[in-house]
């Protein structure tokens, strides 16, 4: 028996050339076998190989819905998801940020029941040893936040549609789905999954989009630039307070003083050092309200192409019937 709701399946692709028609099989075969109506979102963010035309060979073959939504370049995972987030209008969202399976369809089933027990927010990540980089990032992020985010590694979500809702509802231009979704109060849960015996994904490596998108996250869901400054700032005052008094006591007590010019540069060394820290922190959050302000889009959408289920049907019989004629 079918699930009488609405759900949308989105996944990022970029560069998934091989992997991309294997991925939607297995979403459509789940999506297709568990739910009354659903549709499939894949956001090609600007891939240079043929993903855009796997996507477009395989949907032709899948039995439920496909809008793929092409960028003209890329985007990254959280604006390229957030288009497809805009796009869907499922009563359930699942959000995939990569086409990798490493995972089976029980892991979709876990995630389905977990949320209608009255969690609307229910994230799955692989029970293997988390990366040490990536320990290091939640442990700190977690510890430096003004909220109570208590972040995890994450591959695979599942929201309800009023938590999508509030989550897309907040005015912030930087989205982190990850921390936004907590922020929206709504309940939370995650859940580990074994990977399927003998995947061997890619090995993941340290790049500069990880490194900026850690930076980002740092700076907009902590305060620890501020208090940054705040501490620098005070010792600094307090360092040239002990300078002058050490300068002034030397004044009085000795009378054969030394010029003091490794004094003078130790002193003017460590102002200006600090100084240029503060106007570093200070134009990253300069920056970020500037981008706020000019208000550009988060996004920029190439092309829609919608795969529906009749043309899907119709392309298949005007296939079969081309190959008769050549027959």
């Amino acid at each position: 028996m079918k699930y009488q709701v609405f759900v949308s399946f989105i996944a990022y692709a970029h560069n998934g050339q091989g992997k991309t028609a294997r991925f939607l099989e297995v979403c459509d075969s789940y999506l297709n076998e568990t739910f009354e109506s659903y549709e499939i979102i894949v956001v090609n963010d600007g891939s240079t190989d043929s993903t855009q035309s796997e996507i477009d060979s395989a949907a032709r073959n899948l039995k439920g819905n496909v809008i793929v939504i092409n960028l003209p370049w890329k985007h990254g995972i959280e604006p390229a998801m957030t288009a497809g987030l805009h796009r869907s209008v499922g009563d359930f969202v699942y959000e995939r940020d990569s086409i990798e399976l490493d995972f089976s369809r029980e892991v979709l089933v876990d995630l389905y029941e977990t949320a209608v027990t009255g969690f609307d927010i229910v994230s799955g990540a692989p029970d293997i040893p988390q990366a040490f980089t990536s320990k290091v990032f939640y442990k700190f992020i977690n510890r430096v936040s003004h909220v109570n985010l208590n972040l995890t590694s994450e591959t695979i979500r599942l929201v309800s549609r009023r938590a999508l809702n509030a989550m897309l509802g907040l005015k912030e231009k930087f989205r982190y789905r990850k921390a936004l979704y907590l922020l929206t109060g709504y309940p939370n849960r995650n859940i580990k999954y074994g990977q399927i015996p003998g995947y061997n994904g890619p090995k993941k490596r340290i790049r500069q989009e990880n490194i900026d998108l850690a930076l980002d996250v740092i700076i907009g869901f902590s305060n620890i630039g501020i208090r940054s400054i705040h501490f620098l700032s005070a010792f600094l005052f307090l360092f040239s307070v002990g300078m002058a008094g050490y300068t002034f006591v030397s004044w009085l007590v000795f009378d054969d003083l030394v010029r003091g010019w490794s004094s003078i540069m130790l002193f003017f060394s460590s102002i200006f050092s600090g100084l240029f820290f503060i106007l570093g922190i200070l134009g990253e959050y300069i920056m970020r309200i500037l981008n706020e302000v000019k208000g550009r889009p988060y996004y920029t959408i190439s092309s829609v192409k919608v795969h529906s289920e009749t043309a899907n049907k119709a392309m298949r019989l005007e296939d079969a019937h081309d190959e008769k004629i050549l027959r």
